[in-house]
């Protein structure tokens, strides 16, 4: 957990800009319709045009900025105070969602899959992410 004075460490920023680097292109892939497995996810379980095109686009959209913010966080510190802390919390709470839309939900689902080494694997990657997420917080 970060206290008011964060630590360097080159392990920490490794994981911060890749993990900053891996939701900025997926906000992108997303926001261009495609690629992002999020996107996948929710358009294998809505039904409705638009009301999935609206969850596509703000899925992307906190993809995007969470990264921005990730990548940023590493040249300025901490300056963003508590909101920096909010949105960190935030992005755990999307990608929480992600989680349970991909892996649980979605075409390449648990209940879906044929190859369960394959799901493991997907939702161990998964994992780290989170796991990631709640170290930076």
């Amino acid at each position: 957990m970060a206290t008011t004075k964060e630590q360097f460490s080159i392990g920490r920023m490794l994981i911060q800009l890749a993990l900053g680097a891996m939701l900025f292109v997926s906000g992108i892939w997303a926001l261009q319709g495609g690629g992002d497995e999020g996107v996948r996810a929710i358009k294998s379980i809505i039904a409705n045009a638009s009301l999935e095109n609206i969850l596509c686009i703000v899925f992307g959209v906190i993809e995007l900025i969470a990264g921005i913010f990730l990548i940023l966080r590493l040249f300025i510190g901490n300056k963003f105070g508590s909101f920096g802390n909010i949105l960190m919390i935030i992005i755990m709470i999307v990608w929480i969602i992600a989680i349970i839309l991909i892996d649980f939900l979605g075409g390449s689902s648990i209940f879906k899959t044929t190859n369960i080494l394959s799901w493991l694997n997907q939702f161990a990657g998964h994992l780290i992410v989170l796991g990631s997420i709640i170290y930076l917080i």
